[in-house]
């Protein structure tokens, strides 16, 4: 049998290596531990790049007061027919919008087209034409429904949000409105000699607005949603309508104005 006899100066060689072996194993351990965790919040952009996904398009939810114009007709004279028929209660319109962003202009903001529909109605008992027992009001309803819609050129000012990070986009909004309506009671579409209730008034539609980037409020979450699904702002607005549905000045006779100015509320998702 050979014995191998080592050293006092080679086992503490050995020693000195399995030691350091060890230091360098942990130090590799808690690094790895280091960077996954940094590559979880997104530090180390080399394992996991965050990145802004491309911007086509805008998604608007709104409601506001309508109140609609058909009183304004100069046909009408001083007759009144809807303050007579609903009075001046409130009545609201909700609506939704879909933007396509075209083009972006640089340093100043992105153009393009969108397209809306929404959605109103007028409400009360119908007065009786001759009064019974003392009773102006009879025991039917009458209402008018309006789909207001438009089709638009949308110019959105984002330059303060993206280039200089104070979260205020203004826009404005120009275009072509309809607005399909129908006068109906209990019994149905309304006919008066042989006129039936319904049809559609069509004008001019502007619009402005201020929307308020909600990024501000946490980045890396809002960089987090874009990530995960594509929508690269959230933002809440105000906005000042015109629906001028008069007939387009002159172009459709005996159009019932059923047109309103209002201002709306809403919510919006760009993607």
């Amino acid at each position: 049998m050979i014995r191998l006899r080592l050293g006092a100066p080679l086992v503490a060689a050995l020693f000195r290596l399995t030691s350091l072996a060890g230091v360098l194993t942990a130090a590799l351990v808690v690094t790895e531990g280091v960077a996954f965790a940094d590559d979880e919040t997104g530090v180390l952009t080399s394992r996991h790049k965050t990145y802004e996904s491309p911007q086509n398009f805008a998604f608007e939810v709104r409601v506001g007061p309508y109140h609609p114009r058909v009183d304004t007709a100069p046909d009408l004279g001083s007759k009144g027919p809807y303050q007579a028929e609903f009075g001046d209660s409130l009545r609201w319109e909700v609506a939704v919008e879909f933007d396509w962003q075209i083009y972006r202009i640089p340093h100043l903001g992105t153009i393009g087209a969108g397209v809306s529909v929404g959605y109103t109605t007028s409400s009360a008992i119908a007065p009786l034409v001759t009064p019974v027992m003392g009773s102006t009001l009879s025991g039917e309803s009458t209402n008018l429904t309006i789909y207001p819609t438009y089709a638009v050129a949308v110019l959105r000012v984002d330059v303060l949000s993206r280039e200089l990070h104070v979260p205020f986009v203004p826009y404005a909004k120009a275009g072509f409105g309809l607005a399909f309506w129908r006068a109906s009671n209990t019994g149905g579409t309304s006919s008066v000699k042989g006129v039936i209730g319904e049809g559609n008034s069509y004008g001019e539609q502007l619009a402005i607005g201020l929307a308020l980037d909600l990024n501000f409020l946490d980045r890396r979450t809002s960089q987090g949603f874009d990530n995960a699904t594509g929508v690269n702002h959230t933002f809440i607005f105000g906005e000042l309508q015109d629906y001028n549905l008069n007939g387009l000045w002159g172009l459709q006779a005996h159009a019932l104005y059923v047109g309103n100015q209002n201002w709306t509320l809403g919510l919006g998702f760009e993607f």
